[in-house]
């Protein structure tokens, strides 16, 4: 006959969260760790507030430079000697004081001169040229 003391305990069921309480806790820790805290200002300070005009709303118009040195105005391909006029009407159609050149790696500077003077002699008054971000 099988007496009381040799049988195991029950097995509490508890026992089963420990495991999911230590990742919630390393969770929270990684989390504590890994977030960036900005210190709170020392004063008070009431910001202004923006305004952007239309034309700062507007996405640029965008104007691609190859790297054979032909400018791409949307659909058109033109010379970058002689892309002062298409410029213009491109940019007229567009309405547009700002453009954004994304030029291939390989263009040359010359070329890039010539478009960034073309695009001065017809008034544009901001030129963003657009890169990839380093690593």
């Amino acid at each position: 006959m099988m007496s009381d003391i040799d049988q195991d305990p029950p097995r509490r069921q508890f026992e089963t969260l420990i495991p999911l309480i230590n990742v919630v806790f390393l969770l929270l820790i990684f989390f504590l760790l890994a977030g960036t805290m900005t210190p709170a200002d020392n004063v008070a300070v009431k910001l202004p507030v923006g305004a952007l005009s239309d034309a700062e709303r507007e996405a640029p118009a965008t104007v691609l430079v190859e790297a054979d040195g032909f400018v791409w105005l949307g659909e058109r391909v033109v010379d970058p000697k002689i892309a002062q006029g298409p410029l213009r009407e491109y940019l007229a159609d567009k309405g547009m004081e700002r453009v954004a050149v994304k030029a291939d790696a390989e263009a040359s500077a010359e070329s890039l001169l010539l478009l960034m003077e073309a695009l001065r002699e017809i008034g544009v008054k901001q030129v963003t040229i657009v890169t990839e971000r380093g690593g």
